[in-house]
């Protein structure tokens, strides 16, 4: 079996399909594996590119299941956030802090929003329903039938039909960031499965110690699978309608019994032969539309004045959740809408890596693109500190001596993200599904292409569970998905 990438569906996909008994090998076009699981040095301090948090991670807990049975659960040092407070909101004029527990938090609301329990327990009751009607979500939890689809209404109606009110909405759906949609076109589905999995329980990695990506690596290898960096596919081997192999941009031809892709989903017309798919399908892939980009701003701070040492935090520039993503241009006179903080855990005596992140448009990436293209150390330079001042000026309404407590060590744009992980325009979560085109966005892991097939949070939802998911539900269609779920459900016990 062939694998393209080594981000964390890849991997998932590869280490079940090593410990099925396959021979696996993993193909990364890049010179380090792990894809959005990198890190990086900057001024001697180690910086996440993509994963900052991990909720759902306690004993009998959905991401745990699938950690333990991947066998990286026991790889990994992790350094659980504050429970009573592992999420700070802030807007302007109030702070809220959100605690772990689907109670603990029903309970906080109830005392900021009295006049509003009603709403606030059909909130929490609609949350439990939705979660144990998804399949896969919880291996543990298997509906007779899965009603994912009937959760395809957006929040911004929901939000509407249980009556709450502005601020309450703004609060509920302040962490609209970790999937990257307004409230009119996120899904109650999308919204209800981060919600519930953050809410749980919420941790952070120790990179420095043992990375993410070293995790699933070693776990790997140790059920016999190979890898090969500096590995470019250039183009899908076919033969009678199916694959059999890749050639890579060195002129190498490796052949296998089955190809798995798992990279952004649009990416396959550029190494696919195009009369292998239907017209409607080639359209929809080049269609597709596209999840915000990510900007970050790399902090180092002295332990003692760091804000997000024990909780991430969400800096709003007012009340308005979604400004951010109806925003013109960053680069002009629009403001960031608001700005996510987190910090890897670090030693009481080092200083604190934080990396504060803003989104960034399709839009607005086409025209930093364009900049970086025309010249690195001018228009691309000088549009990089227009954002970062956008930001700092930002973080100082919540922490105003952030600038004399805070170095600024490094920064980088959607455009670094595309160079480096081949991800299509920056996108910091693939394929966008909104409420208005979910089906439209929706595509199987099997192509019409016999044995090559497609992998990754472009597949399912967002993040790393949904990428974990996507390969779960692929490697399902490969070994039987009762077979396959019993095995998750039974290894961790």
């Amino acid at each position: 079996m062939i694998i393209i990438g080594s981000g964390i569906s890849g991997m998932t996909a590869g280490i079940i399909a090593a410990k099925e008994g396959e021979k696996v090998l993993v193909l990364e076009q890049h010179s380090v594996p792990g894809g959005l699981m990198q890190t990086y040095k900057r001024a001697k301090m180690l910086f996440p590119t993509g994963v900052h948090r991990l909720g759902s991670l306690n004993p009998g807990e959905p991401l745990a299941y699938y950690f333990k049975y991947l066998d990286i659960l026991d790889r990994l040092k992790l350094v659980k956030l504050d429970e009573n407070c592992f999420e700070k909101i802030y807007f302007p004029g109030k702070t809220y802090e959100v605690p772990m527990g689907h109670d603990p938090y029903k309970q906080k609301l109830f005392e900021n929003f009295p006049d509003e329990k009603q709403a606030i327990s059909t909130y929490f009751s609609d949350l439990n329903k939705i979660i144990a009607n998804i399949g896969m979500y919880d291996p543990s939890v298997q509906p007779e039938r899965d009603l994912s689809m009937q959760y395809t209404g957006s929040m911004a109606a929901y939000f509407k039909s249980i009556k709450v009110s502005n601020q309450l909405k703004s609060l509920l759906y302040a962490n609209n960031p970790l999937y990257g949609m307004s409230s009119e076109h996120c899904t109650m589905l999308t919204h209800f499965i981060i919600a519930d999995c953050y809410l749980n329980s919420s941790f952070r990695i120790d990179e420095e110690t043992t990375p993410l990506a070293g995790a699933l690596m070693d776990s790997f290898k140790s059920h016999g699978g190979k890898l090969a960096t500096n590995a470019l596919v250039k183009k899908l081997i076919t033969k009678d309608r199916a694959a059999i192999g890749v050639s890579l941009d060195n002129g190498d031809k490796i052949f296998s019994n089955r190809v798995i892709y798992s990279g952004h989903p649009s990416m396959i017309l550029d190494i696919c032969p195009p009369e292998l798919f239907r017209p409607a399908y080639r359209k929809r892939l080049a269609n597709a539309q596209d999840s915000f980009g990510v900007f970050g701003v790399a902090l180092k701070f002295d332990n003692i004045d760091c804000p997000v040492k024990n909780n991430d935090a969400f800096v709003y520039d007012s009340w308005d959740i979604d400004s951010h993503y109806y925003r013109k241009n960053i680069l002009e006179d629009d403001k960031t809408g608001v700005v996510f903080l987190s910090a890897l855990p670090n030693q009481p005596e080092k200083p604190c890596s934080v990396t504060a992140l803003t989104g960034v448009s399709v839009e607005e990436n086409r025209i930093l693109r364009q900049y970086y293209k025309e010249s690195k150390e001018d228009k691309y330079k000088r549009s990089k500190d227009i954002i970062t001042k956008k930001i700092m000026d930002n973080l100082k309404t919540a922490f105003p001596n952030i600038m004399d407590q805070a170095q600024i060590v490094d920064t980088y744009s959607p455009v670094t993200f595309s160079r480096y992980t081949l991800t299509k325009n920056g996108s910091a979560y693939g394929i966008v599904k909104t409420a208005d085109r979910f089906l439209e966005a929706m595509f199987q892991p099997a192509t019409r292409i016999k044995n090559f097939f497609l992998t990754g949070q472009s597949i399912s939802f967002s993040g790393i569970h949904g990428s974990i998911v996507s390969s779960i539900d692929l490697c399902s269609t490969l070994y039987g998905k009762d077979y396959l779920m019993n095995k998750i459900v039974e290894r961790n016990f």
